[in-house]
């Protein structure tokens, strides 16, 4: 099975933002992708309050207002 979900990193301790279908004491496999690079690799090319280009680059509320 492969699964993409939020989590947030918090006292050294990485918790899903949603419920996890999966056994207690499963083990499982984690992909780290951090989104606040977004933020920093764009800080140069848009001149926009950071607070600003991170919201657009998180959000998919942009994705299907064409």
């Amino acid at each position: 099975m492969h699964k993409t979900i939020d989590a947030i990193y918090e006292n050294g301790v990485i918790k899903p933002l949603e419920r996890l279908d999966i056994s207690e004491s499963q083990k499982i496999k984690v992909t780290i992708e951090t989104t606040e690079n977004i933020v920093a690799s764009t800080k140069a090319i848009i001149k926009a309050d950071p607070d600003v280009v991170r919201h657009v680059a998180v959000s998919d509320e942009y994705l299907y207002d064409l």
